[in-house]
């Protein structure tokens, strides 16, 4: 199909993939929907996980076209069909008033298309974006940069969202929605935010996390059963551990499945958006309380309730943005929040630099951390007060759902991360493991699970570890090798 010289140049000035083919992208949409010539194509956003391009025809309709951003052999069809389905599913299922979804019209998931990459093709959502606003000296952004009223507003509108997403579903079984042979909707594998497949579906949370941990140890039985030395780690990304150090953390992890499953109200299943953010959700364009559309639903899981209580991404904090504070470490979760209330002593804080003589202020940063903190507590108020007057809802651990969810989440990122997770967060599983030996006396006990922001001090120095004399040991033997190959080095040098 021929195209116009505007055409051909607005393609040849567009970011994209290396493998992907613009002009045969414009090809299947205009084939596919059975539209007349492609008037225009322009970028709309691109992400980590896909690009989107809007499409304009000549009788004045319009398409948004998502091309994958992996490679093929990155890509897994089965999670880009999850996502379609769960956007179709949102849109007929009823149970989600007030989530605008953009309608599917068409896609394909191979890489042997004319567009060179898997593509969806989907209505264009209108709305105003907020994640890029900024305040009048232009250094904060988003929520951020917003007055502290707009903050509260948009704050709950983003909790009524969560609280919409809640609602029950027509599903018994942990994993990802996708298609059945007759184009319904059934629940299989639980799919990540990056197409990773944990397996499944799963009837419990007990069945997913003991089936991870089996994963694990296929993973060493595959991969570490031919070491040479007493190190796992095969890439300076991977944490350094001995395949002892793997052990203990895996024994101590199996130990908790138990007690982290939680009590029964917070078990019912719902639907998860793992990337709930100003950058992908509209409003309408002149009442920041309304919410009239959402994206990016790649990654969306069916879990129980407790799992699904994650903060959107523009209410999360650190502990290392914009610096750590002495004696407040960061313990580094992707799912929970670093609570930061207080700046403590400035003095002790990094000096940082845009360049000469411009010091960064990093207490502007640390405030809107504070702030965030608070918001997070309206944020979860807000949810309560909506599944109250939307559901009925008077269950009192329901209405105490973001604060009670903290633990359960960092058990369930540790339990799906792999064993980098595991050791990444060895103080964590550890710490947990003997506060919980300590003060759970009772083993039957499926009481609630709660805890401080991060571990700032540690139960374990009751445990007489007799290791440590092997540790001491094995150090000095090496003093000595570097001190031999020093004297060898000192000799060989003195003969030349």
């Amino acid at each position: 199909m021929s195209m116009s010289k505007d055409l051909e140049l607005q393609i040849s000035t567009l970011r994209k993939s290396r493998w992907v083919n613009l002009s045969g992208l414009v090809d299947c949409a205009t084939k596919r929907l059975s539209k007349p010539t492609c008037q225009s194509i322009q970028l709309l956003g691109r992400g980590s996980y896909n690009t989107v391009y809007r499409l304009v025809f000549a009788d004045d309709t319009e398409i948004a076209a998502s091309v994958s951003a992996y490679d093929d052999e990155d890509f897994n069809p089965q999670a880009k069909l999850s996502e379609i389905a769960t956007m179709q599913f949102v849109r007929a299922s009823g149970s989600y008033p007030g989530i605008q979804v953009p309608q599917v019209h068409a896609w394909d998931v191979t890489f042997s298309n004319p567009a060179g990459a898997p593509y969806v093709l989907m209505d264009v959502v209108h709305g105003r974006k907020l994640d890029n606003l900024t305040n009048d000296d232009n250094k904060l952004r988003g929520l951020d940069g917003m007055s502290e009223v707009q903050q509260l507003a948009v704050t709950k509108a983003l909790a009524k969202l969560q609280t919409t997403l809640s609602a029950p579903v027509p599903f018994d079984k942990i994993g990802s929605i996708t298609f059945n042979d007759e184009g319904g909707f059934i629940i299989g594998p639980l799919f990540t935010i990056t197409q990773n497949n944990l397996g499944g579906p799963y009837q419990s949370l007990m069945d997913l996390w003991r089936a991870r941990l089996e994963h694990e140890i296929l993973h060493a039985l595959r991969e570490w059963s031919r070491l040479e030395t007493e190190q796992l780690a095969r890439s300076f990304s991977e944490p350094e551990c001995t395949p002892q150090k793997f052990s203990e953390l895996f024994q101590l992890l199996s130990s908790l499945i138990p007690h982290f499953v939680p009590p029964s109200p917070y078990l019912p299943l719902a639907l998860y958006h793992p990337d709930l953010a100003l950058r992908n959700i509209f409003f309408d364009p002149i009442d920041d309380t309304k919410i009239v559309g959402l994206i990016d639903w790649g990654g969306a899981q069916i879990l129980p309730l407790m799992l699904t209580a994650k903060f959107p991404d523009d209410l999360n904090s650190t502990g290392e943005d914009p610096c750590e504070r002495p004696g407040i470490p960061d313990e580094s979760w992707n799912a929970v929040p670093h609570d930061w209330t207080s700046f403590g002593d400035t003095s002790k804080w990094p000096n940082v630099f845009r360049g000469p003589n411009d010091q960064v202020d990093l207490t502007i940063r640390a405030s809107v951390m504070i702030k965030r903190y608070y918001l997070r507590q309206h944020f979860g108020v807000c949810f309560a007060q909506e599944n109250h007057d939307r559901y009925g809802d008077y269950n009192l651990g329901r209405a105490m759902l973001f604060a009670h969810a903290p633990y359960y989440l960092k058990f369930h990122e540790i339990i799906t991360g792999g064993w980098t997770s595991l050791v990444d967060h060895a103080e964590w599983i550890r710490e947990t493991y003997w506060r919980l030996n300590a003060v759970k006396q009772d083993g039957r006990s499926t009481a609630l699970i709660v805890g401080p922001n991060v571990y700032r001090s540690s139960t374990e120095k009751s445990v007489f570890d007799l290791n440590i004399f092997e540790k001491q040991l094995s150090e000095d033997v090496q003093d000595g090798e570097e001190e031999k190959d020093t004297k060898v080095d000192s000799t060989w040098q003195d003969s030349v």
